[in-house]
């Protein structure tokens, strides 16, 4: 009987050893994951390049048009010719190159609203449309419906144009040199929607 309550001692005292020795300082453990986490991900740094443009102003027009309404648009028989410009510049028809800017004079008539991108914001705008490496590129798989344009100029004259579709992520540049494919990524549609619609 002695001699197994001693054995039951000595099981017992091990147990509690082999368990204590197991424990860790629960903040030691989530440091030493953190430290971990930071050695394998560290922070994404962006390298820049060229900007795509040149310009000292923008303007910037939007119509609000929904997918349906454009859908309805494309099944006229005879459509007219302000109905058919308006389809061909909401899809990706026009602009052709940067020299196809007729379609310009044009945008108020079938319904988009013209709006001067004050100054201040180029600085932003700059960081957007500019050459630069992505943590992680995404591309989304729907039809685009371009309800917003930038057209920059300098000293009046179009150097350059942007068609976005901010809901499906997708992009139309004409007049640049730079590489714009990863145009948009890392969240610049969200970053320059909010650019555009708040003062």
């Amino acid at each position: 009987m002695k001699n197994y309550t001693i054995s039951n001692l000595r099981f017992l005292l091990v147990t509690i050893i082999f368990f204590l020795s197991g424990c860790k300082n629960p903040d030691q453990s989530n440091n030493n994951g953190q430290q971990s986490n930071k050695s394998v991900e560290q922070k994404f740094i962006p390298k820049y390049g060229n900007p795509y443009f040149d310009y000292d102003g923008i303007d910037h027009y939007h119509v609000s048009t929904n997918e349906s309404s454009v859908m309805a648009l494309d099944t006229i028989p005879n459509r007219s010719k302000e109905d058919q410009l308006k389809l061909d510049v909401i899809t990706d028809k026009i602009p052709k190159n940067i020299n196809d800017t007729d379609f310009i004079k044009s945008l108020e008539k079938i319904g988009f609203k013209k709006t001067v991108i004050i100054s201040h914001k180029f600085k932003k705008i700059n960081e957007i449309f500019v050459e630069k490496t992505v943590s992680e590129n995404i591309e989304y798989a729907c039809a685009p419906i371009y309800r917003d344009i930038l057209i920059f100029k300098k000293k009046e004259k179009i150097i350059g144009m942007a068609k976005m579709c901010f809901d499906c992520h997708q992009k139309q540049i004409a007049g640049t040199k730079a590489n714009t494919e990863n145009f948009g990524q890392d969240g610049d549609y969200e970053k320059l929607q909010q650019i555009l619609y708040t003062n």
